[in-house]
């Protein structure tokens, strides 16, 4: 499972799922490594939950449900740092609290987690988990070396820095270049199966229109309408 949603079918590289954290936070080691944490404590709690308590709710139930997950998992952290007055809690901005709700969590919950059991759930998350925080860690440290000429606050020797790799749009040229590679590796490796990296989570709407909150109010309205 690490290999399959952690490598071949990378949350990031592949599904281009909760990629601006990255883009736009990812520009030290240390913000990537605490982003990495926040989100595979959030991820890993939300699957088991949803697998274990959530199958029987209708969607927009599940939603909110997420989001207080993620709560629970990003204040706390929040709350130390601000108190502890830490450098890395001013440079994260609000992609921190944005992490309360990944849309990663909520598509691996949705499309996975309520459909299998909690076991299976539990190693769905820590494969996803394993798969975004590499990317997340190559991004932030790569260019925090290119970005600041340091890497975890030690200077390194002939780098002066190129701030524009700190920017967000550097963090995209990034993800961009680690895709094609990612993409020309399990090409070379797995042959006709590469096509497989096409697949994506797609949300049948047709199928789950009934579990919606949107298709409640529609029906609670059409009845008001019809007495």
């Amino acid at each position: 499972m690490i290999r399959l949603g952690g490598y071949i079918r990378n949350p990031v590289l592949v599904q281009v799922i909760g990629i601006c954290p990255i883009a736009a936070a990812a520009t030290s080691l240390m913000n990537s490594l605490l982003l990495s944490l926040v989100f595979t404590f959030s991820l890993i709690l939300s699957e088991i939950i949803a697998s274990a308590l959530l199958k029987k709710f209708s969607r927009w139930v599940r939603m909110g449900v997420y989001a207080l997950i993620g709560v629970a998992a990003v204040f706390p952290v929040m709350y130390l740092l601000e108190k502890s007055g830490a450098a890395v809690f001013s440079s994260l901005g609000i992609y921190l609290p944005l992490m309360a709700m990944s849309s990663l969590v909520c598509v691996h919950c949705e499309k996975y987690a309520v459909k299998h059991s909690v076991k299976l759930s539990f190693f769905d998350a820590v494969a996803s988990s394993v798969g975004y925080c590499a990317v997340l860690l190559v991004v932030g440290a790569v260019r925090e070396i290119i970005g600041s000429g340091s890497i975890l606050g030690f200077d390194i020797p002939f780098i002066t820095g190129l701030k524009g790799a700190l920017m967000p749009f550097f963090g995209f040229l990034m993800i961009g270049v680690l895709a094609a590679v990612h993409k020309a590796a399990i090409i070379k490796k797995y042959g006709k199966k590469a096509k497989d990296l096409e697949e994506r989570f797609p949300l049948d709407e047709e199928r789950d229109e009934e579990a919606t909150f949107i298709y409640a109010l529609k029906n609670r309205f059409k009845k008001n309408k019809t007495n």
